[in-house]
């Protein structure tokens, strides 16, 4: 196999990986109204492009937009939906977590998405409340 091959053998992986993203990225960019209904904005945004490409993103909202019972309302909803479904279980998963912290109390969460070949999510609650820095 000569260069010029090889460079057209590279392309069409770079391509079909990105096609795979970019279904990913219409995914979410169809999950957003959604998860902005739950009070999250997007507050940061990363390309990596590499083999294969990700897209990293950060949704952010305040602990008290949460309702976990809206969340199972919109799992059920919006079945068909894979990707809105994977984060609303993600979040929703996270809370009933958070919910066995006991006196833990947070101010915002934060839902880290990398969309690529592997999705992931993760989702973390933090920081801690004014009131309780203050005890």
């Amino acid at each position: 196999m000569d260069l010029k091959s090889l460079g057209g053998t590279v392309r069409s992986l770079v391509d079909t990986a990105s096609d795979g993203v970019g279904k990913l990225l219409d995914d979410f960019n169809d999950a957003l109204p959604t998860m902005r209904a739950l009070g999250f904005t997007v507050s940061s945004f990363r390309l990596n492009m590499a083999l294969p490409p990700e897209l990293l993103l950060t949704l952010v909202a305040s602990v008290n937009t949460i309702n976990v019972g809206r969340i199972k309302e919109l799992i059920q909803k919006n079945a068909e939906k894979k990707l809105l479904v994977t984060v609303l279980k993600a979040l929703e998963a996270a809370y009933h977590v958070k919910e066995q912290l006991g006196d833990a109390t947070f101010e915002e969460i934060r839902m880290d998405i990398t969309l690529g070949l592997s999705p992931k999510i993760a989702v973390n609650f933090g920081p801690e409340a004014k009131e309780a820095k203050a005890a």
